[in-house]
């Protein structure tokens, strides 16, 4: 399954919820690593990500994780 990143934005960091928050009661979403709250690692599907990334655009960026490997 493809991984996300989510990251809550720094200029809102006060006001909005963590992106751990955002992202914990999501159905779909498999949360992969919450050490850091505001910077939070997700597993979903293409249309899970798109609409979290829809619902959460004001206050968090969603983007794919890129994974590169040396041979």
């Amino acid at each position: 399954m493809p991984r996300y990143l989510v990251a809550t934005r720094r200029a809102v960091r006060d006001s909005a919820i963590s992106a751990r928050e955002a992202v914990e009661a999501e159905a779909g979403i498999k949360l992969v690593n919450g050490d850091d709250p505001h910077m939070v690692t997700i597993e979903a599907d293409e249309d899970s990500a798109n609409q979290l990334q829809e619902r959460l655009k004001d206050t968090h960026f969603v983007e794919p994780e890129i994974r590169r490997e040396l041979n």
